[in-house]
């Protein structure tokens, strides 16, 4: 049972209790009275979007996980291209050389050749020279022989 003197003294300090808490609300911030509550609830409803914020980021992380893995087998796939290129460099590189090496032969052949040339056109000229001096004085021979006579004739 509860004493008369206990429920006169509670009677009496509520009106005081409501009044001392009145005045200890902020007028002017009323909206945050609650603020500590209101903080609570935010938490839990933070809280609550926490699995899917979690998510999403998992999601981002796999996203950029994927981009990765497709980043690196792009590079792999342009180290094997480079290779390859590397590969043709190297076989037209040797084959460049073979071709310069074959280029010299040919240039040396090719001068053989022309001065092969030029001798036989310098022999075949003094050829045309000799044989046209040698008929040339074949036939002054001759018309010499055929002056003399005619002219020994004429003095007979």
């Amino acid at each position: 049972m509860i004493k008369p003197g206990f429920l006169r003294i509670f009677r009496r300090s509520i009106p005081s209790a409501l009044l001392l808490g009145l005045l200890l609300l902020p007028v002017e911030r009323q909206a945050h009275a609650w603020e500590p509550i209101d903080n609570f609830f935010n938490g839990l409803e933070m809280f609550g979007n926490l699995p899917s914020e979690v998510n999403q980021l998992q999601k981002s992380y796999q996203d950029t996980v994927n981009e990765l893995n497709d980043a690196k087998a792009d590079i792999q796939s342009y180290r094997d291209e480079m290779e390859g290129y590397k590969d043709q460099i190297t076989q037209l590189n040797d084959q460049n050389a073979r071709l310069d090496q074959q280029n010299q032969q040919l240039q040396a052949t090719v001068a053989a050749l022309n001065a092969a040339q030029q001798e036989r056109d310098s022999s075949a000229r003094t050829m045309k020279i000799i044989i046209f001096v040698l008929i040339g004085l074949f036939v002054g021979y001759f018309l010499l022989i055929r002056v003399l006579r005619l002219g020994l004739r004429g003095r007979r």
